[in-house]
């Protein structure tokens, strides 16, 4: 019956508010990453604008992946943000590979640490509005 409780708990407390988190974040990312789309075909964006949009949308969507799994854990917000924010980089790069099969590294980079410090600055702020 131990082994079952705590499998029970590992999955209330870490995968589920990851897996939440995770999914409201990509929900998010992408909603905003149409509305970017929206935005630079509608108006004159000049392209060299166009990468910098597409990553504050997804650090957007790091931020609120972090903010709501730690807001249904209620705890360790900066461990399960930069879970959520590293779990989206490699969703990200995953579509970059099927999509281009490639991705530049210096972007990678600049990706990941973006998309890290978001989701772990929205797990900080997540627990703290729990206990509100």
């Amino acid at each position: 019956m131990k082994a079952h409780n705590q499998a029970s708990s590992f999955f209330a407390r870490w995968l589920r508010p990851w897996l939440i988190g995770t999914a409201v974040g990509t929900i998010g990312c992408t909603v905003l990453l149409m509305l970017m789309a929206l935005l630079v075909r509608s108006v004159d964006v000049p392209r060299s604008a166009v990468l910098p949009l597409a990553i504050a949308a997804a650090a957007c969507g790091a931020f609120l992946a972090g903010l709501v799994a730690a807001a249904v854990a209620g705890q360790k917000g900066l461990l399960l943000g930069v879970a959520c924010g590293f779990t989206l980089f490699l969703l990200i790069l995953l579509a970059g590979f099927v999509r281009y099969a490639g991705v530049d590294g210096g972007n990678a980079v600049i990706k990941l640490a973006a998309l890290v410090l978001c989701g772990g600055i929205g797990g900080v702020l997540g627990v703290n509005m729990r206990k509100h």
